[in-house]
């Protein structure tokens, strides 16, 4: 008889001491951290490239990357910011291997095709889509600014130390952009 296997509990263990253990080869809390933080990662390199198959493999490489350069994390309090400074290289690596255009349109095309949507399904959709599109519009540091804010749910410090720039700056960056982004999707809404 098979019984349903219980989600693992989550580790109490913070992440530098979670990455101390993988460190040394413990499988099981270097496993924590990506269950911790890998809904984040997923969702903060899908805006960034557009799509969401595509961002799942740029998130699964960043763990991989991560696994491989382990010892080279110096535990001082800042893992997140760690972790989302290989993401963003990830990301920009791609689109620059790529080129942006084609990169958004091959990764549209290996997007699994949907069952037709409900009328509220259908709209969020749509919405999702202007959004994306709005964003890919922003200058590349207003945009970054503003997918570790929302996508990777980092605070003004982090991301200040991240892009290696003042808190206000950081703050200017994320106001600037959200308002660009407005006018953006108004914009497209009224054609």
């Amino acid at each position: 008889m098979r019984t349903a296997s219980l989600p693992l509990p989550a580790d109490p263990r913070s992440d530098d001491d979670l990455m101390r253990g993988a460190v040394v080869g413990e499988r099981h809390a270097y496993e924590a951290l990506v269950r911790r933080h890998q809904a984040r990662v997923r969702a903060y390199c899908a805006r960034w490239c557009g799509s969401r198959v595509a961002g799942d493999d740029l998130a699964q490489e960043c763990f991989v990357e991560l696994w491989q350069r382990r010892a080279d994390y110096v535990p001082h309090g800042k893992f997140k910011a760690y972790l989302f400074h290989v993401a963003a290289n990830r990301c920009k690596n791609q689109r620059r291997a790529q080129g942006r255009e084609r990169s958004l349109s091959e990764a549209r095309e290996r997007e699994p095709a949907l069952e037709p949507p409900s009328s509220d399904r259908f709209a969020l959709v749509e919405r999702q889509e202007r959004l994306q599109q709005a964003l890919t519009k922003l200058p590349e540091a207003q945009r970054e600014a503003l997918l570790l804010r929302y996508s990777a749910e980092l605070d003004y410090a982090e991301i200040a130390g991240l892009l290696g720039v003042p808190e206000a700056t950081a703050r200017s960056r994320v106001f600037l952009g959200l308002m660009k982004l407005r006018r953006l999707l108004r914009v497209e809404k009224k054609s």
